[in-house]
């Protein structure tokens, strides 16, 4: 009975007041949609990216190699032959047995076989061979499967057996062709007995699918390779040729008689489809355990091969870049995440005081005729209830059915923690009116004063802040370091931010408001005036306002920091806004070329001489010969090192030049002089200036000498190239990079150009970090969206009782545009407040957080990373900064000045009568 007439009750609440229902459903679908979305977007976009790594790599690098190295000594005597295709089979068998999710393979492009483990040296004459001293090389392969995933081109499949000293081979088209051999060839194979080993070509065949695994696995196959090695000092380096024979499945024996024995591998390409993010941190423990744990041992049981060994790199290699890069992407989403969803929780509990506050004349009188608090709670919640749970499971549907993941499972516990919050903000805040029976106090925010319970909680708010803080300084968000705390450290940061101006707003309303009420118009004394009635209970509001604002700004700062951080990284990289480099030496008349090019401000020719040492430590570093005049503008236009004075270097023509050195060669260098050993002869230097970088050397150490001075101290070399310079820098940040490639390949055909844009060009965003990117873009842009709906909230609190008065003034005899001002005046101190507190909130972030987060993830990649120069730091962007909080006071005034014209053209009667039922 009783639950009946509560759902009476419900029922007849819906009905009375349909909008506001309404208006919950839509805030709790959208935010159960958004917070259900949001962990299958994370999880989508890492699954994409993974995937996409497997897939651009080779098929070598996505495999889970196994392999067996066997020699005479190895086979055992009446054992069979482990070279029979029967035997590999049944080592396949034994390692699938062996393999556990989430390890994943595509068991139809597992490929496994025979060859000899060291290529052997191939002496016939007739090869050809690019350095006349260096034999080509062969390597025998076996697999199964040949006939059937090969056509022949010419002559016939090689027999299945080998004979004495001999094995017959067929060799791919391409491979014959660079080879100069064909059908009825004949290649002779040194071998370990010293008689030779004989492989006769019987066919050339073509691959039916040159993509195959088949012909991938192994990369030598398709066509042979080209080999350098180095020669001897002060030579080029030699080559050789190095291809591929395939030769039968059983005759696979002969590769014992050559160097190093037989190699028996099993290469098993990871199903790509099968495998996801989530599972990276498993399955990199599973490789572990194949390669040197409890899995490799069953294998080596299972197969009865106490040497099958799995490899280390391959996927268990190709993953660990995409590991560290994901680990240090997920803290800088987790930040935003923490962020938005601390803006929406704050909506949602301001919709629930908002409806509360709004029916406190109603909630008085229940409780006056009898209501218990805990009666009219459970009514006020299953109120809430059947609005929320819906709308809440509807959003929930509605991410998993839109967004495709393949877990569920997070998404529907952020559908449930959404209702969580929204189903009891309307009986807490209305328990909490309601409590108390007895006529309505005023609760001014200028009169109030703080309790002491007050103070405590601000103050264990601020050493909670401090405490993130720190944390997250200390600890950053490199290497997956913050955890929830400190992704929250922006939230509580704006927190603090908002009781300390909370704490000090009453103080201008009450120094404005003296000298208002000595002016004539009474337009600015009432507009604060009602400003100074504004409820002390406005720090939810105020709270959702700052939050939105310091996740706004700090996800500008994000990407401003990327974008910065691979603008340095890109001149960092050339030294300057363009460079030409010389094998030997620059080609004169080149530097008054290269200025006539359209966009050119300046060039700094530049000598580098490296790999000198010092003495006795043995410190290697850089000789850099400049222009002291144009190589300091060079410094000072790249930001590249501190700037230097010219005249520091060039010194007074005596004693030892002037040198600006690394800080790695400070200690040795010191106060006095030392000898560096320079190509134009050795020369005494003398330390003036430490610098900790130069545009001329991207990393390692560094000495810098004037080119006027070093030519003093050896006038004999004066002129020769041993003192010419072999770079040239040039600045400029609109150099025709056309004009200046063809102004260096006309000079010389030694001279490359490398222009800074290029570079940047280079800088892509890998598929995780364009998705992270994405979806921090995204939260931004819901923790905007929040503000906004936080501000119109905070201002429809008071709607009934600002028209009423309004209506009031209108019938006093004031005019329009005095009413819209005054209730612009209500409520601009609160707005400005809050938009204040969000530009000074968002200042104070950005240093205090600079430390601890790294960019890196975002702005480089984990698998190329540029060496010394992929750093990117938090920067604050003066446009994120100041957009959304001139955005929030324009829309705050646009909505009142509406609102009062509105309440003038609906008539005085009208407002009045619905002032009086609010």
């Amino acid at each position: 009975m009783r639950s009946a007439r509560q759902a009476s009750w419900t029922a007849a609440r819906l009905r009375a007041a349909p909008g506001g229902a309404l208006a919950l459903a839509a805030l709790v679908l959208v935010t159960a949609f958004l917070a259900a979305a949001l962990p299958r977007t994370v999880e989508g976009y890492e699954d994409t990216a993974l995937r996409d790594t497997l897939r651009r790599a080779s098929l070598s690098d996505r495999s889970v190699t196994a392999t067996l190295d066997v020699s005479y000594s190895g086979v055992r005597v009446g054992g069979g032959s482990p070279f029979q295709a029967s035997a590999l089979a049944r080592t396949e068998d034994a390692f699938r047995g062996v393999v556990r999710p989430p390890l994943a393979l595509d068991t139809a492009q597992t490929v496994y076989g025979v060859r000899n483990a060291v290529a052997a040296a191939a002496t016939d004459p007739g090869l050809p061979r690019p350095t006349k001293e260096r034999d080509p090389r062969a390597t025998l392969v076996s697999q199964p499967g040949l006939a059937a995933r090969s056509r022949l081109v010419a002559g016939r499949m090689p027999a299945s057996t080998s004979g004495e000293r001999e094995v017959e081979a067929v060799l791919t088209a391409r491979t014959a062709k660079v080879m100069g051999l064909r059908a009825g060839s004949a290649v002779r194979l040194q071998d370990t007995t010293g008689a030779g080993l004989t492989v006769r070509i019987t066919g050339i065949v073509q691959p039916r699918s040159p993509g195959q695994a088949f012909w991938n696995a192994e990369q030598d196959l398709l066509a042979p390779t080209l080999v350098s090695v180095p020669g001897p000092p002060g030579e080029d380096p030699e080559h050789y040729w190095h291809f591929t024979a395939l030769i039968g499945q059983d005759a696979a024996g002969v590769v014992l008689d050559l160097p190093e024995g037989a190699r028996l591998y099993w290469h098993h390409p990871a199903d790509v489809g099968a495998l996801s993010a989530h599972d990276v941190p498993a399955l990199r423990d599973r490789l572990a355990s194949l390669s040197g744990g409890p899995d490799s041992t069953r294998l080596r049981l299972t197969t009865g091969s106490p040497a099958i060994t799995v490899d280390q790199d391959g996927l268990a290699e190709l993953l660990g870049p995409f590991v560290r890069e994901r680990e240090a992407a997920a803290p800088l989403v987790l930040i935003a995440t923490v962020g938005v969803g601390s803006v929406a929780g704050i909506v949602l509990l301001m919709a629930g005081g908002l409806s509360a506050t709004r029916r406190r004349t109603e909630l008085r009188l229940l409780r006056a005729r009898g209501s218990s608090l805990t009666g009219l709670c459970g009514r006020l919640l299953a109120e809430s209830a059947v609005v929320v749970v819906p709308c809440a499971a509807a959003g929930v549907l509605l991410a998993l059915l839109l967004v495709p993941a393949e877990r569920a499972a997070v998404s529907v516990l952020a559908g449930v923690l959404v209702a969580a919050v929204a189903v009891p903000a309307l009986p807490v805040r209305a328990v909490v009116l309601a409590r108390r029976v007895g006529p309505e106090q005023r609760d001014d925010l200028v009169q109030t004063r703080p309790s002491r319970r007050r103070t405590v909680a601000e103050l264990t708010v601020a050493v909670v802040v401090t405490g993130a803080v720190v944390a997250l300084r200390r600890r950053g968000t490199a290497d997956g370091g913050a955890d929830l705390l400190t992704a929250a450290a922006p939230v509580l940061v704006a927190v603090i931010g908002a009781l300390v101006l909370l704490r000090l707003y009453p103080l201008p309303l009450r120094l404005l408001s003296r000298p208002a009420a000595r002016l004539r118009g009474s337009v600015l004394y009432l507009g604060l005036a009602r400003a100074g009635r504004t409820p002390s209970a406005t720090a939810l509001p105020l709270v959702a306002v700052l939050v939105a604002l310091a996740v706004t700004s700090f996800g500008g700062s994000v990407l401003t920091g990327v974008e910065s951080g691979r603008d340095r990284a890109a001149t960092r990289a050339v030294g300057g806004d363009a460079r030409i480099d010389s094998l030997t030496t620059l080609p004169d008349g080149l530097d008054a070329r290269v200025r006539r090019v359209h966009g050119v401000l300046g060039t700094s020719p530049v000598r580098i001489e490296t790999g000198l040492s010092t003495t006795p430590a043995g410190t290697s570093y850089d000789l850099v010969v400049v222009d002291p005049a144009r190589y300091a503008a060079l410094v000072a236009s790249t930001g590249i090192g501190a700037p230097f004075s010219a005249a520091s270097l060039e010194g007074d023509g005596t004693g030892p030049l002037p040198a600006i050195v690394s800080p790695g060669l400070e200690g040795e260098f010191g106060t006095t002089t030392a000898t560096v050993q320079a190509s134009a002869g050795a020369t005494r230097v003398r330390t003036v200036a430490v610098r900790d970088a130069t545009p001329a050397v991207l990393g390692g150490d560094f000495v810098i000498v004037s080119a006027a001075g070093l030519a003093r101290a050896h006038p004999e070399t004066a002129r020769s190239p041993v003192q010419a310079a072999t770079a040239l820098y040039v600045t400029g940040p609109r150099v025709d990079g056309g004009a200046l490639d063809a102004v260096a390949r006309t000079a010389a055909s030694d001279l490359t150009a490398t222009l800074r844009s290029q570079e940047r060009a280079s800088f892509t965003s890998s598929a995780l970090q364009t998705g992270a990117r994405r979806v921090y873009l995204a939260a931004v842009a819901a923790g905007a969206g929040y503000s906004a709906l936080a501000l119109l909230l905070s201002l429809m609190v008071h709607t009934p009782q600002r028209k009423s008065l309004l209506a009031r003034l209108r019938t006093m005899g004031m005019t329009s545009r005095q009413r819209q001002w005054i209730a612009v005046l209500e409520t601009l101190p609160q707005v400005l407040l809050g938009a204040l507190g969000g530009i000074l909130v968002s200042l104070a972030t950005v240093p205090l957080l600079r430390q601890g987060v790294d960019l890196s993830a975002l702005a480089f990649s984990a698998a190329e990373p540029v060496t010394g120069v992929s750093e990117a730091v938090l920067r604050t962007d003066p446009l994120s900064l100041l957009l959304p909080s001139a955005a929030l006071v324009v829309l705050a005034c646009v909505v009142l000045a509406v609102q009062a014209w509105l309440t003038g053209r609906r008539g005085e009667g009208t407002e009045l009568r619905m002032g009086e039922r609010s």
